[in-house]
């Protein structure tokens, strides 16, 4: 079968990305997903949905996926699950100054976003404790989402539009020929296409052994706790980003919360997956560590309850920002990997930004080269005010 474009990979950024070339009239689109929509770490996401970042371009990115996701029903036609809970950054003396530029930035944007001091944060989350912090940064309008539901909104909605939904599909190998990817060969059968995606997340190393190609991203692992609060801290708090003390933490419903690293382990860095255990428990000195952490900024926390959790992995680039272009390589390929833990909340911004780079279109948002491979032989790695990986 031959397509205009054929996009591998069918978490939040593939779906978003197949999406948005249906809608702009791309031709003959296939979504091509080894399980099912939404699967992979799609479905171990924690989706918090946040637009404090530290570039321009980035931060624009994240305004213009926050309007889609809170607003996804009337703008794609399915679900996105998103709950508009409020979201705190939280900053030490060390980072104040950083918060205080980048907030500024993002009023000039037009994102909501204001300054609190740690009297202000005290009056807005009665339950903190606010020794040590300098400053906060509040987003009344930010939240979290339902990953899974996000991504097979965009695909039910690109199906809809015409792109042929392939799951249970792998592609077992590739044919090249002249430069360009000639053909796919896949558990479904034999796939052309004028451009091929890759959007496979944390297996694009796999996908990009096939091609003979080589990008600067690696695997790294990140555990999420879940805690069963107390209940004098029951109902749906807002996400917290605490810099200080190395944590975020969502609601999940009325009495429970998501809790993981904004700086996760880079001692261990693999190149597939596969060399991590997916089934592997969260254990007792990752959710006693945790547990310290957040008891000291919630007192109240003191008296949760372990409740479970699980493992899931980033694909990190060196900067820990996208790389999103076409292959200096084959001509005909275009890669949307190295998410770097950035992946859900950007993800409509990314669907955009791929469609207009891969059908020629003009620059609406970001310049193109933004993204780009290259960035890293040119030594313009993408700023970042934090030192802290998925806080950048």
């Amino acid at each position: 079968m031959h397509f205009e474009v054929v996009v591998v990979g069918g978490g939040s950024t593939g779906t978003a990305i197949a999406y948005y070339l249906a809608r702009e009239g791309a031709g003959r689109v296939a979504l091509v997903e080894k399980a099912y929509a939404g699967w992979g770490m799609t479905g171990r996401s924690t989706a918090v949905v946040r637009l404090h970042y530290s570039t321009r371009e980035v931060a624009s990115m994240a305004l213009r996926s926050w309007e889609v996701l809170r607003d996804m029903e009337r703008v794609v036609g399915g679900p996105s699950g998103f709950r508009a809970t409020g979201f705190v950054i939280l900053a030490g003396r060390e980072d104040a100054e950083g918060l205080r530029r980048n907030v500024e930035m993002h009023r000039q944007l037009g994102i909501d976003s204001r300054l609190l001091s740690p009297g202000e944060l005290k009056e807005l989350v009665p339950q903190i404790n606010p020794e040590g912090l300098e400053l906060a940064a509040y987003e009344p309008g930010s939240g979290f989402a339902d990953p899974v539901a996000t991504a097979q909104s965009f695909a039910k909605a690109a199906q809809q539009m015409g792109c042929t939904l392939m799951e249970g599909c792998e592609v077992k190998s590739a044919r090249l020929s002249n430069n360009r990817v000639e053909r796919l060969e896949t558990s479904r059968g034999v796939l052309s296409a004028d451009i091929v995606v890759n959007a496979s997340g944390v297996w694009c190393n796999r996908f990009l052994d096939m091609l003979g190609i080589e990008l600067p991203v690696r695997v790294v692992k990140e555990e999420i706790v879940v805690w069963k609060r107390p209940e004098d801290f029951s109902g749906e708090h807002l996400v917290v980003g605490d810099l200080p003390l190395n944590y975020y933490m969502r609601p999940f419903g009325w009495t429970q919360s998501y809790m993981g690293s904004i700086n996760p382990d880079m001692s261990r860095q693999e190149k597939y997956p596969e060399a991590f255990n997916l089934e592997e428990r969260v254990g007792v000195e990752t959710a006693y560590r945790y547990g310290e952490a957040v008891s000291t900024r919630f007192p109240a926390m003191a008296h949760a309850s372990f409740a479970g959790g699980w493992v899931g992995l980033y694909d990190v680039t060196p900067d820990w920002h996208p790389i999103i272009g076409f292959s200096r390589k084959l001509t005909n390929l275009f890669n949307a990997v190295g998410l770097s833990g950035h992946g859900f909340k950007l993800a409509p911004a990314i669907g955009m930004l791929s469609a207009e780079i891969i059908l020629g279109r003009k620059p609406t948002n970001i310049d193109h080269k933004f993204f780009s491979e290259t960035r890293f032989e040119e030594n313009r790695l993408i700023g970042r005010t934090y030192q802290y990986g998925v806080i950048s």
